[in-house]
């Protein structure tokens, strides 16, 4: 959906007066309601005409948004986010991805940088492969569980805000980031500035276009309203990635850490039963998102057919989703762009 522009107006007979062409923006396009599952806000999923990418509407402010992510959004130091085998599983995928990042970086290490590091976990994976790591969130309390347990160097704060000089990153990566941010046209024009020529951006985004999204509609997991703030499809993504000089050089729409999960709540989701039931009871002790006031007694026959038909989906969803994923139709993506020198821009 490109910029559409007004006809410029002839030049008078006197020609003494020509109007410039006016650019105009198309009007947004409504796509359907969607209901946050912790607060029970509502908000609009519309396209957005000039960028591509669907958007959640209306977008609350940036000092707003820390009221949709409860306490136990990132866990604590003293209790796990998720089971052990979902955390193993997960070191497995980033020591994977670190050896992918390294390859893609011509095999050696150098400088990285990980925007919304969260716990710090593949960044730990990439500094045991000698790379010089960095990363940013937005909180100290978000930061917390990768300085204080991990020993890494976190920055507060927006990452225009850290002032990096240009160029002085062999790789940057966005792993399920760039859905949250408020503006990621503005955010990808950064990433390019802090890369060198050559260097590659890993991103990980939830496939709007995905089949997964398609059939479940609003009660898609990784719809996730109001914190997912942007959804994206491959053709917006890497659309906007070359807009912004980085050319796509691998894209995967498989993540076994997401996509296998997702077709097992999105599911359930649509058969009626308490929007990500099963995504909160297999968040730790203190990592729990839905509140007190839906306690164990209310939910007691939903917890029940939750575990019941989830062990069952969880079969279903391991052919479900590598089809989906060897036909392009995975419900994540995961990109390796390169930042093209002058000579290819």
């Amino acid at each position: 959906m490109n910029l559409s522009e007004a006809d410029a107006a002839s030049p008078e007979s006197s020609g003494a007066r020509q109007e410039a062409s006016q650019p105009q923006t198309p009007s947004p396009r409504r796509l359907f309601a969607a209901t946050d599952y912790i607060t029970h806000e509502q908000f609009e999923i519309v396209v957005n005409a000039e960028h591509g990418w669907a958007q959640t509407q209306p977008t609350p402010a940036p000092k707003e948004l820390a009221a949709y992510y409860p306490a136990g959004y990132y866990g604590t130091h003293r209790d796990k986010r998720f089971p052990s085998v979902i955390e193993r599983l997960q070191d497995a995928l980033y020591r994977y991805r670190a050896r992918q990042l390294t390859l893609m970086n011509g095999g050696q290490p150098g400088r990285v940088l990980d925007v919304g590091c969260g716990r710090g976990l593949l960044l730990a994976q990439l500094q045991k492969l000698g790379w010089d790591v960095v990363g940013t969130e937005l909180s100290e309390g978000s930061a917390s569980y990768p300085r204080e347990v991990l020993g890494l160097p976190v920055q507060v704060g927006d990452l225009a805000d850290q002032h990096f000089p240009s160029g002085h990153f062999d790789a940057v990566v966005m792993w399920h980031v760039l859905e949250h941010v408020i503006d990621p046209a503005a955010t990808m024009r950064e990433v390019n500035r802090l890369l060198r020529p050559g260097g590659i951006f890993l991103i990980g985004v939830p496939n709007f276009a995905s089949l997964e999204a398609r059939v479940s509609g609003d009660k898609w997991f990784h719809l996730d309203v109001p914190r997912h703030l942007n959804h994206f499809t491959p053709h917006s993504l890497r659309r906007a990635l070359k807009r912004t000089g980085l050319r796509v050089r691998r894209m995967q729409f498989f993540a076994p850490e997401f996509d296998s999960f997702s077709f097992v709540q999105s599911t359930l989701n649509r058969l009626g039963l308490r929007p990500n039931l099963l995504y909160n009871l297999l968040r730790g002790r203190t990592a729990k998102v839905i509140g007190a006031d839906e306690g164990a007694g209310n939910l007691a026959p939903q917890v029940a057919a939750t575990i019941l038909l989830g062990g069952l989906l969880g079969v279903v969803s391991i052919p479900a989703t590598l089809l989906a994923a060897a036909l392009r139709q995975g419900a994540t993506l995961t990109i390796y762009a390169e930042k093209q020198t002058e000579r290819e821009a």
